[in-house]
């Protein structure tokens, strides 16, 4: 995926330790340069949690993340007859 077509909040598949499982975007942020780069360009990370386990981490790129999720549509409730 591209860091453009990524949405905050949005569900995406990703391969986190060798398992492709869902992930929810927390954020994107810039970070500073390394003290060491002469170049001086601000990059790009994305804030994850991994909803099977729970546990935030952060992606460096988007290509991290195989394609979205969509929730799940809530079954239709059907009313109860008045007694």
């Amino acid at each position: 995926m591209k860091l453009h077509e990524v949405e905050v909040g949005g569900r995406y598949a990703a391969k986190v330790s060798g398992i492709i499982t869902t992930v929810r975007v927390l954020a994107i942020r810039e970070v500073p340069p390394a003290w060491h780069n002469d170049k001086g360009n601000w990059r790009k990370r994305i804030d994850v949690v991994n909803e099977r386990t729970g546990r935030r981490t952060t992606f460096a790129s988007a290509a991290k993340l195989r394609h979205r999720i969509d929730a799940p549509e809530a079954a239709p409730v059907e009313p109860k007859p008045a007694a």
